[in-house]
């Protein structure tokens, strides 16, 4: 749900889950489920989680002080609505945990988009502000800001040939990048 504007009508009572074990104890694991509301729109909820798996605490001198591990969650409620029969838009709110051994984070974001679908056309474009708000518990004494973004994308499917094109332009809020 990071584009929430692609929530809809298709996704009512759909669950998705995702498993993957990477190498070295990396772990990720993925739900998501949607469903109809009929005043509000399509409302999404997912869950996203990644351990990385134990590492060595070691001190100055190199001698082993046990162990500690490195996770990180995001929990996500959204909101996708069609406002025209070609236009939608959405709205999500992210809340987001980082444990690294001892440190620990937590912030709160929201993600704002409109999508533009054309079906005959077999176009579609998107207008994607992500990551808008800000760390309400800092692992250090100085609070980050989150890396906040405007990107752009338009995807195009070629009607007699099995591909489709994609064109996306990140970071247009920096322009000096």
């Amino acid at each position: 749900q990071t584009v929430p504007s692609l929530l809809n009508s298709e996704m009512h009572n759909e669950i998705a889950f995702t498993f993957g074990d990477y190498f070295s104890d990396i772990n990720l694991l993925s739900f998501s489920y949607a469903t109809i509301f009929k005043e509000i729109g399509v409302v999404g909820v997912s869950l996203k989680a990644i351990t990385y798996g134990n590492f060595e605490r070691n001190d100055d001198a190199g001698y082993n002080q046990g162990t500690f591990s490195a996770n990180d969650q995001v929990l996500t409620f959204g909101i996708g609505k069609k406002v025209h029969e070609k236009l939608s838009i959405g709205v999500n709110l992210n809340l987001l945990n980082a444990n690294y051994d001892t440190y620990t984070s937590l912030a709160l974001a929201s993600n704002v988009s409109s999508t533009y679908f054309n079906a005959e056309k077999r176009f579609t474009s998107t207008l994607l502000i992500k990551n808008i708000g800000r760390q309400l518990h800092a692992s250090s004494s100085n609070k980050e800001s989150l890396p906040y973004e405007v990107q752009f994308a338009i995807s195009k499917e070629l009607a007699h040939l099995p591909f489709r094109y994609h064109l996306a332009y990140n970071s247009i809020n920096n322009f000096d990048i």
